[in-house]
C-alpha cells in the first residue's frame, strides 16, 4: 500500500479488472493500491508522502 495526500477526488479501474478505486480530498494521507496512487500522482491530483507514525510508537519514544 502506498501512501498519498489527495487534492481533488480521482476515480480509477484496474485494466482488465472489475477492481476501482475511488479517493476523496482530504488533507490527511490516505493508503491506497500502489498503482492507483501512482496514476493520481501522475494526473496531478494527489501528492505522494511518507505513512504516518503509529501513536502508540510516539507514545513509547516520548517514555523513554
Amino acid at each position: 500500500m502506498a501512501w498519498a495526500v489527495f487534492h481533488e477526488e480521482v476515480h480509477w479501474s484496474r485494466p482488465g479488472s472489475r477492481l476501482g478505486f475511488h479517493a476523496r480530498a482530504k488533507p490527511e494521507p490516505q493508503s491506497f493500491p500502489h498503482d492507483f496512487v501512482d496514476y493520481a500522482v501522475s494526473i496531478g491530483r494527489a501528492t505522494k508522502t511518507k505513512p504516518p507514525r503509529r501513536q502508540i510508537l510516539d507514545k513509547f519514544v516520548e517514555k523513554s
